[in-house]
């Protein structure tokens, strides 16, 4: 009895990278299939399918999806919210439900893939102290890999700034624009803190006002696919350490 006790603890507290990723895969595509509460929701979502794919989504795939209606709406958790976005062309829970596979045959799974790639390639298999892949939802690190996951952090700490307490003042937004720009590792313009700060600029008046559409829209466009290639940057370059001796990580959620 003892012994199924003690291989049942190394069985939780050791726990291989690929197996991590997958699992974690896994939750993302459950989440996809539930549907969201809002357009905000799925660009937050967006972005956590980006970090687990490893920065293999393409670029270009954010635009495509917060910015088309009628894909928004497939991907919302009640036909009721649908008709509201969409009216009589919403489409239909089997629609719906058929979009939603489509995200995940054309675009997740074919990025997922990829990252098991970039992963089995580099892993050692490292190992986490906490209770392993049966329980990602308590995982600290994406793939074991606490270097990348602290570049998402810093992404979606980011991410969700301006609609928390908001930009207040010029100077919130020259500080969130540097957030933003810091979170790319080189992948923005230099001129987008300035950009952002322009009195004139569509970032500006989106930031003071408050319109999360218009900033959802703008994220997707400009600030998400930046991100992506520094996660693949980050993925690509990083020589890890098992997550126990990286003592300098300040760590942080993503969900």
């Amino acid at each position: 009895m003892q012994r199924e006790d003690d291989d049942r603890k190394a069985e939780s507290a050791h726990v291989p990278a690929l197996p991590t990723l997958r699992a974690q895969q896994r939750d993302i595509r459950s989440r996809l299939r539930t549907g969201f509460q809002s357009r905000h929701e799925l660009l937050v979502w967006s972005h956590v399918a980006a970090a687990i794919s490893v920065g293999r989504v393409p670029d270009g795939w954010f635009s495509d999806l917060i910015n088309d209606q009628w894909t928004v709406a497939a991907c919302l958790d009640s036909h009721a919210k649908r008709e509201r976005l969409c009216g009589d062309t919403a489409p239909s829970p089997s629609e719906a439900r058929t979009e939603r596979t489509r995200i995940i045959q054309d675009v997740l799974s074919p990025a997922f893939q990829k990252a098991v790639d970039v992963i089995r390639a580099q892993s050692n298999d490292f190992t986490d102290d906490q209770d392993g892949v049966r329980h990602t939802d308590r995982q600290r690190f994406i793939a074991m890999r606490p270097r990348l996951h602290q570049r998402v952090v810093d992404q979606h700490r980011a991410l969700r700034t301006p609609f928390g307490e908001g930009v207040r003042s010029q100077a919130d937004a020259v500080e969130w624009a540097d957030e933003v720009a810091y979170a790319a590792s080189g992948h923005l313009p230099r001129d987008f803190t300035s950009r952002v700060c322009n009195p004139m600029s569509q970032w500006w008046t989106a930031l003071a006002n408050e319109q999360t559409t218009v900033l959802d829209s703008m994220l997707a466009e400009d600030v998400l696919p930046a991100w992506n290639s520094a996660l693949r940057t980050a993925s690509s370059n990083a020589e890890e350490l098992p997550s126990g001796r990286v003592a300098s990580s300040s760590g942080g959620n993503i969900s």
